[in-house]
């Protein structure tokens, strides 16, 4: 059996686990190769796994390298270090 070279934006979008929007916008930005069909989008899967590589290597890591305070403790939250509640006139 021949394997299909070109897929819709609904079979990419549920192969990557992504809304068929996310796709769409991807496509016509550029960030993902496509290529038109009349008024539809199709994709060579291959072409677009490639890109999605590439893209992810130039990119700066966005998240920060440290997950939790210095010293690997988490900081308290606002909460755990309010005063006591006083009450005045009751008693």
């Amino acid at each position: 059996m021949k394997e299909k070279r070109f897929m819709s934006i609904e079979e990419l979008a549920q192969l990557l686990g992504v809304s068929t929007d996310t796709v769409r916008r991807a496509a016509r930005s550029g960030r993902i190769p496509s290529t038109r069909e009349g008024t539809a989008y199709r994709f060579d899967f291959r072409k677009v796994r490639q890109a999605m590589k590439a893209r992810a290597k130039s990119m700066p890591y966005r998240r920060s390298k440290v997950a939790s305070a210095p010293g690997g403790a988490s900081r308290p939250r606002a909460g755990h270090n309010a005063p006591d509640v006083v009450t005045r006139g009751l008693g």
